[in-house]
This record gives C-alpha cells, structure tokens and sequence, in this order.
C-alpha cells in the first residue's frame, strides 16, 4: 500500500507531504485546487509499478521510467503531449515526486523517488536509479493493483472507450477511463468472495433491488436486472450505474485484497441516502486491506466518514486543499468524530447564516 507520498511543484501545489497515510483516505477543497491531479499522480506511479511487475516476469529488458512516462502521459493527456505541463507554472524548479509501497505481508518495501523539469517532453529525466523490486505474488497474481474510478460512470459508453482508444487512438478518453474498461471486461469468476466483500456486493445491490450483470454480447456488454425484468445501460438511473461499476469489480475479482482504489467524486448522482451507504461500504472495504483514496465536494462523504471513524475507530484521513493560503495541505485525522475547518464545511455554515438571516 502507499505509505508516504512527497510531492514539489506538481499543477497547482508547490508543496504536498502525505505520510502515515491509511486504508482510508479523503481529499477536499475547492475547484481547481488539484484534487483529481493528486489522485491521478497516485495512481499513474502505482498502476506502472503493477505493469512493470507483470512485464518483468517474461521481458528482462523493461524500463520502469519508460511504463511510467507513458503512464503520466496517457492519464494526464498534458498540452503537446508534453510531461513538462504538468509542473507548478510560474516555478523555478522540477517537480518531484517520492512515493513509498508497503505490503508488509511479504515484507515488501519500495521508494520510488522521480523528477522532470517543465521543458521535458515525453521522458523522465532524473530519479529512479535503484532497481525496483517487483510486486510479491499470490497465486501467480501481483498482490498489489490499482483501479481508478472516474466521476462520469463507463458503463453506458464502454464500447465507445474501447473503440476510440485502440482503433481511432482517441484523446478523449485517458487512461482512468481505458483502464477502468479493461478491467471490467474480465469476466465474472466462480468460487466465494472474501465475506467482508461479500456483504458489501450484497447491501450495495439492495438499495436498488437488483443488480448489474454481465452478457456474453459485444454490442451489450451489461445489463441491469431487477426481478425478471432487463434493462439496457441507456435505461438504467445514473446511480444504479456507478454502484455496478463497484460490485462488478468485486465479483470479477479485480477489485480485492491488495486493491489500491482511487475514487473521483464517488457520490455523483447518488441520493444521500444511497451516498451515507456507499461511504459505510467503503469503510468496510478498507478494513478488508483495500486502500482507497477519494475526492469530493459532498458534505454527506465527509460527515459519513466521520460518524464511521469515531464509532468504529479507525483512522480516517482527511487532506483539506488549499492552493490560495502558505499551505497546501491540512490534515486532519476524522477518528475523532469531528468535522475538520475546510471549504465544505465553511459553505455549510454560511448557509446556515443565511436561512438565519431570511427567517429572522
């Protein structure tokens, strides 16, 4: 899992240092303050160390700087295809990035240490010179993968990914979208789930009395079913989608133990309700070893984090995004119950201030 993240001039940050990170971990602040940057960042180092470690396996000759320069420029998709635009404008220096896995069931600890300057183009151009350890295995199956799930769901426009990205070579999609839609095309596996993952698939398919299922058509690779009724993915509610996309993932086995999860906007076109549910199933999650990182706006994400935190004790970490004060990042630790002073919060308030004002 991610234990420690150092990051210097990266987009909109000069400055972020993220260390004792835990299972649990949620980004806020306002637009433009790098949430989804962050995320994706975190995501590209650890999706190419996965990749690395497979391609090792049969090609001695693999380059770990090369799968992660052509990790950054596949999701961050920068202007002129140029890593260079993704380092703080108006700095002097190079963006850095330092990133430490841990999976202490194998005793496996690597730092990834890398950096470029703003005229760099398609190349990292310094760091990485000690050799990197592949990932352990269980089963012949790397025992460390990452899944990103995007803000928009995929189900729907599945076909059109695919096809835009490996027969049109489309830049409409990055790699957040191509790589999501890979994983979920891996079909359905027999056998029992963990139990922990188990009960989560099902109380996630009960706040909608059914459940997206798979088809063996190219045309219509989902379906979802309630009762003996079958609806195409054009007929099916926009919640009820990006619930599916999380329990096929568990039920194809790609979202599971070692599962580092990168959620951007989890509760977009979720009811509260249903969002106070995921937030519950994700806690869950967490404590079956799934390290998972999400971004929101949602006042409810938030609140629901902290009322799990405090009742089950477990440490929550939320990282409140400035890039308007001296600093980027305050943590705060949600195991407390309380909710930390961040924009959401502040934008409560005042509008709280303002039903006072109309009303007395």
């Amino acid at each position: 899992m991610i234990k420690e993240v150092i990051i210097k001039s990266f987009m909109s940050h000069t400055d972020l240092h993220f260390k004792d990170i835990p299972n649990l971990n949620v980004f806020v602040g306002k637009n433009d303050t790098g949430k989804t940057g962050i995320l994706k960042l975190l995501y590209s180092v650890a999706k190419s160390l996965e990749i690395y470690s497979k391609k090792k396996k049969t090609h001695d000759s693999v380059s770990f700087k090369k799968e992660l320069a052509e990790k950054l420029l596949s999701t961050f998709m920068p202007r002129n295809n140029a890593l260079g635009e993704l380092v703080h404008k108006g700095s002097n220096g190079k963006l850095d990035v330092e990133m430490r896995f841990v999976i202490q069931k194998h005793n496996y600890n690597q730092s990834i240490n890398f950096s470029f300057g703003d005229k760099t183009q398609n190349s990292i151009t310094h760091g990485i010179d000690t050799t990197i350890l592949n990932l352990p295995e269980e089963k012949n199956v790397v025992a460390l993968n990452s899944l990103f799930i995007p803000a928009k769901e995929v189900l729907t426009t599945l076909d059109d990914i695919r096809t835009i990205r490996e027969q049109e070579y489309g830049r409409g999609f990055d790699d957040t979208y191509f790589d999501l839609v890979k994983a979920l095309d891996v079909r359905t596996q027999s056998g029992n789930l963990l139990p922990e993952l188990s009960q989560v698939n099902r109380t996630l398919e009960a706040l909608f009395e059914g459940k997206i299922e798979q088809t063996k058509e190219p045309k219509e690779a989902f379906i979802f079913k309630k009762g003996n009724q079958r609806f195409s993915m054009q007929q099916t509610a926009e919640g009820i989608k990006k619930i599916g996309i999380l329990t096929t993932l568990i039920n194809n086995r790609q979202l599971k133990t070692g599962t580092i999860l990168f959620m951007d906007e989890p509760e977009t076109a979720l009811h509260p309700s249903a969002v106070r549910q995921l937030v519950e199933r994700l806690v869950e999650m967490s404590k079956a070893n799934i390290q998972i990182f999400i971004a929101t706006h949602s006042y409810f994400v938030i609140k629901q984090l902290a009322i799990c935190a405090k009742r089950d004790k477990v440490h929550i970490n939320c990282w409140s995004l400035n890039n308007e004060s001296d600093e980027d990042v305050i943590l705060h630790d949600l195991i407390d119950g309380m909710l930390p002073n961040n924009s959401i919060i502040d934008e409560s308030l005042e509008m709280y201030n303002d039903d006072l004002k109309v009303n007395f």
